[in-house]
């Protein structure tokens, strides 16, 4: 679990690690620098549960640098993000290692996601057994790809990427290539059940980064970085680098048609 200044939310989050129903499971809180009360409240969860863990970072990591200290320091067969303001239900790391291990060809495995704005799954990557494809679905973005990132990853395959990259625009949805990093190496396995309630805050730390066109590309050539060292061959990254420039160029068109609905909206003339 990265935690930053999560007093306000993180305790539900704790309680359903606890809650977990597989047996066999440590806890590892790795507390960036905080200016509120989360590290306290860390260490008195650490002291009543003895498979609990917490690290203080003496200066800021951010997301990257967090997640990727506790991404080291992992030793179990199997690792997971648990973030400090999604609850997970008692049964989901029991869930998701037995998919696990009822798929030995794949290297993660997943759930679909309540939320307080509604439901979320991920179903693009359903019975795709091609690395290639697997690849070419997550560079155009179909669907909620962000959805898989909260599942259960083989430490093998952890260890073999050595954790998270920040891009060009820093940390703005570096969990993209990372995902994309992993299809390479595996399929990856859905378990459809709401196991997860993800909690959109107007405050949380991923609303506070920038979405402008230099992000967006950013993005989209870090995702291009990755495929480019996959090993296809000169058709299939000819298929990857268009179908990605059309991804890109459709979704330019839809935030200028976006700007411009909300411009004459609000009565100006352009």
């Amino acid at each position: 679990m990265p935690a930053w200044n999560a007093a306000a939310f993180i305790g539900p989050v704790l309680a359903s690690l606890a809650a977990q129903t597989y047996p066999d499971l440590d806890v590892l809180i790795s507390v960036d620098a905080c200016s509120d009360e989360t590290a306290a409240l860390c260490d008195a969860f650490a002291m009543e549960h003895p498979r609990v863990r917490v690290i203080h970072q003496a200066t800021r990591l951010g997301w990257i640098g967090n997640a990727n200290a506790l991404l080291d320091l992992a030793d179990g067969d199997y690792v997971f993000f648990a973030f400090h303001d999604d609850p997970l239900r008692r049964e989901y790391v029991e869930r998701l290692v037995g998919a696990l291990e009822s798929a030995p060809d794949a290297v993660l495995a997943f759930c679909d996601v309540d939320s307080n704005i509604g439901a979320f799954r991920y179903d693009v990557l359903d019975g795709i057994g091609s690395r290639f494809e697997r690849a070419r679905r997550l560079l155009v973005q179909r669907g909620s790809w962000w959805v898989p990132n909260r599942g259960l990853i083989r430490a093998g395959a952890v260890k073999a990427l050595g954790g998270m990259r920040r891009h060009l625009a820093g940390e703005v949805s570096a969990d993209l290539p990372w995902l994309l990093r992993l299809a390479l190496l595996g399929g990856f396995v859905r378990v459809p059940e709401p196991l997860i309630v993800k909690t959109f805050r107007v405050e949380g730390l991923s609303s506070g980064w920038r979405d402008n066109s230099r992000v967006r590309l950013a993005v989209v050539l870090a995702c291009l970085g990755v495929v480019r060292t996959a090993g296809f061959g000169a058709v299939q990254m000819l298929r990857l680098y268009f179908d990605a420039a059309e991804f890109a160029l459709r979704r330019e068109l839809w935030y200028c048609k976006q700007r411009l609905r909300l411009a004459r909206n609000a009565g100006l003339h352009l």
